[in-house]
């Protein structure tokens, strides 16, 4: 055998070993991109304080209007703010009536008629809120000793749940008795105490029924004049009760 065909035998054996796999090649690796320092600026930011523009903000800001300084004397429809809500079938509401108690005086009568069940009664809300002042209602209770004096229904007035609450079998408080001609009834509002009164006339000494100074409302408010049943007694009459005027003054 000469040298060439020598040569030719021992590469061909060489080649058949490699593609057999007992002895392969060894890979290259592919070269590792290199990553930027800093994202794109495509990039969403997945932070927790992240959120789409369009999205509604759970907790929006609730606006607040104070009213202003104001008196309400029921000549006519009620006005400065205030919304009547005559209640179920029971009540009825008569704006600018002319008073049973004071000659020349137009009131806003509230008359609780014969019912069977306790209910909500006639309400004067704000429209707007109150906060600390002074607040007061030149109002006549109904007279029900004589007649039923077991009724259950009450006057409420002032900032809502903070106001003067006078029960109309129980109408004579600190000494006066609301229930006897149009009398003042009122609450002082501050920071740091609520003070409920009455005065027999307008230009009176106030007679204090009630001073708090322990969970004093710091918020706004709305103000509000109910009459109200109290319990499930049926009315024996259409009660009236009068109110010839209501007044708010803030604290300056």
């Amino acid at each position: 055998m000469d040298i060439n065909r020598l040569l030719l035998l021992l590469a061909l054996g060489a080649a058949v070993s490699c593609s057999s796999g007992k002895y392969p090649l060894p890979v290259p690796e592919k070269p590792k991109q290199e990553q930027p320092d800093n994202k794109p600026d495509d990039t969403p930011d997945d932070t927790p304080d992240d959120k789409p523009d369009d999205k509604p903000d759970d907790n929006p800001p609730v606006t607040v209007t104070i009213m202003e300084a104001f008196k309400e004397d029921f000549s006519g429809e009620p006005g400065n703010g205030l919304t009547l809500d005559a209640g179920g079938i029971d009540f009825r509401s008569f704006p600018g009536f002319p008073s049973l108690t004071e000659s020349g005086t137009k009131i806003l009568m509230l008359r609780l008629n014969a019912a069977k069940d306790a209910g909500d009664g006639i309400t004067l809300t704000s429209k707007d809120y109150v906060h600390f002042g002074s607040y007061s209602a030149r109002v006549k209770l109904p007279d029900v000793k004589s007649v039923q004096a077991s009724l259950g229904a009450s006057v409420e007035f002032g900032p809502e749940g903070a106001g003067v609450v006078i029960d109309v079998a129980s109408p004579t408080v600190a000494g006066i008795n609301t229930a006897s001609k149009l009398c003042v009834i009122g609450l002082d509002w501050s920071a740091d105490k609520l003070v409920r009164w009455v005065k027999s006339t307008p230009s009176g000494d106030k007679k204090v029924i009630e001073e708090v100074t322990e969970n004093v409302p710091q918020d706004p408010l709305k103000l509000v004049f109910r009459y109200y049943h109290t319990d499930g007694a049926a009315a024996n009459y259409p009660y009236e009760l009068e109110i010839d005027w209501i007044e708010y003054s803030p604290q300056e």
